[in-house]
């Protein structure tokens, strides 16, 4: 009963369009589209701060990628939307830090005092894993800063979270 629970609990948490919609997986295994990591490292050259949130999208078909840039300079975060076939940004809008994204900017300023990038995180975290990423996100609760991410692959999905500071798996977070 509890192993149900559980996995209804991070089915929930898991975009609607990835549950509605089974070829995302086939989405992102086209080799036509960039890699999430592929498009995670461009927008870290091209835009100032450190990506603070990946996630993927289905328009009509067309997988697209959102990315959350903190500019801790200029106390922002910058969300933009981009084609997965050719990385093309669709669309950018900035907005002012506000007081609900103060976890986001605890683990960010982290990743800055550490000298790592967003990419690199998701490297280690991931591993020798060739999962797909459908969800990345820096967060801080009880104390520890860490890259929570959602992976699917052949299998199915899972969800774990890597302690940026300790550069490990946070072992009570991860879930299979």
């Amino acid at each position: 009963m509890a192993r149900w629970l559980i996995s209804l609990v991070l089915l929930s948490s898991i975009p609607s369009v990835v549950c509605a919609n089974p070829a995302v997986l086939e989405l992102l295994s086209d080799s036509q589209n960039l890699t999430p990591q592929m498009l995670i490292a461009q927008a870290e050259k091209d835009y100032p701060g450190v990506i603070s949130e990946f996630d993927i999208d289905v328009e009509n078909g067309e997988l697209i990628y959102e990315i959350s840039i903190i500019d801790t300079k200029q106390d922002t975060v910058t969300e933009f939307e981009f084609w997965a076939k050719d990385g093309r940004l669709i669309r950018q809008k900035v907005e002012a830090l506000e007081a609900d994204d103060r976890d986001e900017l605890k683990a960010t300023k982290l990743v800055l005092e550490m000298g790592l990038t967003f990419s690199q995180l998701i490297k280690h975290a991931m591993g020798d894993s060739t999962a797909h990423i459908l969800e990345a996100q820096l967060d801080h609760d009880l104390g520890i800063s860490y890259l929570e991410l959602k992976l699917i692959n052949e299998n199915g999905k899972r969800k774990l979270a890597f302690d940026i500071e300790q550069q490990r798996p946070l072992p009570l977070l991860k879930w299979d």
